[in-house]
């Protein structure tokens, strides 16, 4: 039997969203070398319409006597269109230089043509395309989508194209077919379908390398489409491309995993690898949990020169151990304003025992109602400060502390924390309080141990600094970007664990484990985690394997940042009502009566709470710890979401303005 393919978007596609769009890219390529940028983009704007325009010229003074010209034919009329220092046929190699850096075979398609070779099948292709075959075949068989047994038959050779139909039936000729001896595999339904049908061949129709309408939403409706918009739709396709037929469950969040999540994920674990091969890095320890999927896409990014290493360990973890007369920061993780901030809860947060809290609440004379009652911040700032000087209780705050910081140096002495290697943290964010706390910890061992140093997506405005903390490297500057401010989102939808909290070490026979923390989240919530893991690994490898994304992943790492802000921002409403199954905690002992869902319907009583927020002389709009703002407006009524979106907006303007300031005191 014999069979015959398509090429574009059946047997090959383009990175690029559409065919146009490699146009711009081309246009920026070719811009002179003094432009500056708005003029490289400019050029690339007028070279993208002139490319099309001459393709139409093209094939419109071809007729009659040629139903499709080719690529040399269409860069003699451009050249009137645009004054060009560079010859046709440069011209023509820029362009194919371009194209197959932008094309990739499509897997399916590849291996039911390999399928059919073995069978003893003949393989043709027939593609309307202005390549003539001189160029088309030698690409076809660097992709190993061809071999040299197989024939092609491209319209601009011929003269005569598939749309009318006349191309299928010079292939039949040409080969001595009749037309039920032939099936023809298409993407284009009048083309590829209605056309090879009409000549009474047989027909597969195959539509997988379209864009679905998430993609094309990314890429734009309207010329000049952004380089960065085209990307992403085109790596949300080969992404999709690659993983059909793979098994995987699929869930109502893929639009944002593959094309908000993953991108900005790949490109920060990329940046980071990069970053710490430069500053002499030896081992990244990615920290439990939110590290836990940047730690599995930098294993198959598989850096070289890089130890990996996971590193269990939380807030709750390291801040008892932490605790130390000389360095006060843990004071401002006992009271956290969003959490529940009874006296019970405090000593609870210092890792005091049941036995411990309740000889302290004898001794403090706390009656049973004040002792479950949540304080205000400046009672409980009181409180804390009652702890530090009261006898008894500094002095179980200090045993505990010790117990707690040999059990915590002993792990990190296991996972060579302790030893000489130039190593660093690497975790979502955002006040370094976890950082500080090691650094407390080394701090109070007395042994010389240098500062711990990290990597974080971002920082908030009120981070520690650098004798606090150590040194900090940012993903996303400046410090207090929204990033920090809907933190919570980032945890939830971008970086959520497998596993549950540690809350602490036990001793085995064999060595330290981390002590985990019943789990705070359903089965559904745990299945999302697992299902963005399957999804980011996936993606990691395709990216590991391709020299251009990994480059592209550099170029667009701005962009990348911004869409993703953008999303945070913007949330649609299918989305919001994905995220809103989602729960997150704010209390650091990440128990499930503390879950609150990551958004909801606002009421009116939210009105007045976040305008009172939004107008606050606070330095930063301090929403409720569990609360996406964005995406509970979203899912609010109009009358709703008006006022909280106006709110967001002056919120987001306020932060512009104390950036613009910022940098203007440092320019002073």
């Amino acid at each position: 039997m014999n069979f015959s393919f398509d090429v574009f978007d059946t047997c090959i596609t383009r990175m690029h969203a559409y065919p146009r769009d490699l146009f711009f890219d081309l246009g920026l390529r070719l811009a002179p070398i003094t432009s500056n940028e708005a003029d490289r983009h400019s050029f690339a704007r007028r070279f993208q319409r002139a490319r099309i325009r001459a393709e139409k010229l093209a094939n419109w003074r071809a007729r009659p006597e040629r139903e499709h010209s080719d690529i040399f034919a269409i860069y003699d009329n451009l050249r009137p269109l645009m004054r060009l220092d560079r010859t046709s046929l440069e011209l023509v190699e820029a362009e194919l230089a371009l194209e197959e850096e932008s094309i990739y075979p499509i897997p399916e398609t590849v291996r039911h043509i390999n399928e059919l070779r073995h069978a003893g099948h003949r393989i043709l292709f027939v593609s309307d395309m202005y390549l003539p075959s001189r160029f088309l075949r030698p690409l076809l068989l660097r992709k190993q989508v061809m071999q040299m047994e197989d024939d092609l038959y491209v319209s601009c050779d011929h003269g005569v194209t598939k749309h009318s139909g006349k191309l299928f039936a010079r292939v039949l000729q040409q080969e001595r077919l009749a037309g039920p001896d032939l099936i023809h595999t298409g993407d284009n339904r009048h083309a590829d379908i209605n056309q090879a049908e009409a000549n009474g061949i047989s027909t597969r129709y195959f539509s997988a390398a379209h864009l679905i309408g998430s993609e094309a939403h990314s890429a734009g409706s309207k010329l000049p489409r952004t380089p960065v918009g085209s990307w992403l739709a085109g790596f949300s396709r080969r992404y999709r491309l690659a993983m059909r037929h793979s098994g995987s469950a699929s869930h109502p969040l893929d639009s944002v995993i593959v094309g908000t999540v993953l991108p900005f994920l790949l490109a920060y674990v990329q940046w980071v690898l990069n970053d710490a091969r430069q500053r002499g890095i030896k081992r990244l320890y990615f920290v439990a949990r939110d590290g836990e999927v940047l730690f599995k896409i930098a294993k198959e990014l598989n850096p070289e020169g890089i130890e990996l290493r996971y590193l269990y360990g939380s807030r709750r973890a390291w801040l008892a151990p932490s605790i130390v007369d000389h360095q006060p920061e843990w004071k401002r993780l006992l009271a956290v304003s969003g959490s529940s901030n009874a006296p019970k809860d405090i000593l609870a947060r210092a890792g005091l025992r049941a036995e411990e809290r309740a000889e302290l609440r004898v001794a403090f004379g706390i009656d049973n109602s004040r002792w479950e009652r949540s304080l205000g911040l400046q009672e409980a700032d009181a409180f804390i400060e009652k702890l530090t000087t009261h006898p008894r209780a500094s002095e179980l705050l200090r045993a505990s502390a010790h117990d707690k910081r040999q059990f915590t140096l002993r792990y990190f002495k296991q996972e060579g924390l302790l030893d000489d290697t130039a190593w660093a943290f690497v975790d979502s964010g955002w006040s370094l309080n976890s950082q500080a706390a090691v650094k407390r910890i080394f701090d109070s061992a007395g042994i010389g141990l240098r500062p711990p140093q990290g990597y974080y997506i971002g920082l908030a405005r009120d981070h520690l600094n650098e004798v606090q903390a150590g040194k900090a490297y940012a993903f996303v500057t400046p410090p207090g970007s929204i990033f920090s401010r809907r933190r919570v989102v980032i945890e939830h939808c971008f970086l959520p664990s497998t596993h549950s909290s540690t809350r602490g070490y036990k001793l085995t026979p064999e060595e330290v484990v981390p002590d985990f923390s019943e789990e705070a989240r359903d089965e559904n919530e745990i299945a999302y985690a697992c299902h963005l893991h399957d999804c980011a690994v996936k993606a990691a490898r395709l990216v590991a394997d391709n020299a251009d994304l990994q480059s592209s992943l550099r170029r667009f790492a701005p962009d990348l940042r911004e869409r993703a802000a953008y999303f945070v921002c913007n949330p649609s409403y299918a989305d919001a009502v994905s995220a809103s199954h989602l729960t997150a905690v704010a209390d650091m002992r990440q128990e499930r009566a503390f879950a609150q869902p990551l958004c909801r319907s606002l009421r009116a009583v939210d009105v007045w709470e976040t305008f009172r927020m939004a107008f606050s002389r606070g330095r930063s709009f301090k929403s409720n710890a569990w609360m996406w703002l964005e995406g509970s407006a979203a899912l609010s009524s109009p009358l709703i979401r008006l006022p909280i979106r106006l709110m967001l907006w002056a919120d987001r303007m306020k932060h512009q303005l104390q950036r613009r300031n910022s940098l203007g005191e440092v320019d002073a």
